[in-house]
């Protein structure tokens, strides 16, 4: 019994240095190590891509700080709209429409998504790359698996990250990006980034955190792919001849657009609704008493990027500023 009980004690103390030579600090922390770099390679990363960015993780303490003061409550939409449709940004936005008008005009032709919403989804996520961020996206993914909020979502992210890093022939100390690992100009997770990434300007890569081009043609790719249709709007702010009915209010009702404009729907200057063959809702963010939408399919498109209807509907009044500028 004194003998096993001198090799349990020797085998802690092991595993105790190993977990000091490599910056851990706990022989737990080492040991759920290992099982991650199994997993990992298990799931197809080169073995020694993933021991070069994981060997001597530490856990980033600035993270962990960072999920756990998460915001608490709502702001209200009309808020929420003042925070994201700038000026400056729709100003940027409209620089933009022009320096890149040719790579957006072809990126259009292949995917059907105007270069407005493009812009303004690039604008939202980073402010055009000025909001990229800089935290080493493998240790901030292994910091949220290791930390088992949310560890099955990280973990897959995580190894989305390490397939990068194959991919793309970069080391974990390139890859950088927010401190929840979205990544590059669009904010991508490494998972979106392996399905919807592609080449923009012909050199073989998809480089979304320094090619203007890849990261254009990257956002098109996504919201092509999830729905959107070039043969509609996104929507508009809209006035009521007359109340709606609260059952009438939300994405679950839909109307044509003559039903709607013969319920007295008009737009939010007077104006009559565009003659469309489709289908529309109306969206009251902030209840009765605040601004009114009417949206087509491609709100739900835009909600496959974020799943909230602020978004997809700053999305669309971005996209409207900077066609303007």
């Amino acid at each position: 019994m004194a003998g096993l009980k001198r090799c349990t004690l020797v085998f802690a103390l092991l595993l105790s240095a190993c977990a000091h030579a490599q910056g851990l600090r706990t022989a737990d922390q080492y040991v759920w190590l290992q099982q991650i770099e199994q997993q990992a390679i298990d799931d197809g990363v080169n073995p020694q891509t993933v021991h070069e960015a994981l060997d001597n993780f530490v856990p980033d303490e600035r993270v962990i700080a960072l999920d756990e003061k998460q915001p608490e409550g709502t702001i209200s939409f009309a808020q929420y709209r003042r925070n994201v449709v700038t000026s400056a940004r729709a100003q940027k936005g409209g620089e933009m429409l022009r320096q890149y008008a040719e790579i957006l005009r072809d990126i259009q032709t292949r995917t059907g998504v105007p270069p407005q919403i493009v812009l303004a989804l690039w604008g939202i996520e980073s402010s055009f790359g000025r909001n990229m961020g800089d935290y080493e996206t493998v240790t901030s993914l292994a910091t949220l698996t290791y930390q088992g909020r949310r560890a099955d979502f990280f973990r897959g992210e995580l190894f989305a990250a390490l397939h990068i890093l194959d991919r793309e022939h970069m080391s974990s100390a390139d890859l950088r990006g927010s401190w929840a690992g979205a990544m590059g100009q669009c904010q991508f997770m490494p998972s979106t980034y392996l399905k919807y990434a592609v080449d923009g300007d012909g050199n073989g890569g998809s480089d979304i955190w320094n090619s203007p081009p890849d990261v254009a043609a990257s956002i098109a790719n996504y919201i092509s792919a999830e729905g959107w249709r070039g043969d509609l709007p996104w929507g508009q702010e809209v006035a009521l001849g007359t109340p709606v009915d609260a059952s009438q209010i939300g994405l679950g009702v839909t109307h044509s657009v003559a039903e709607w404009s013969a319920a007295g729907v008009t737009g939010i200057d007077g104006s009559p609704l565009p003659v469309l063959d489709a289908q529309a809702s109306l969206l009251q963010p902030d209840g009765a008493d605040g601004s009114t939408y009417l949206v087509y399919d491609n709100v739900r498109a835009l909600m496959k990027w974020n799943h909230s209807t602020y978004f997809a509907l700053g999305v669309g009044l971005l996209a409207d500023a900077i066609q303007q500028n």
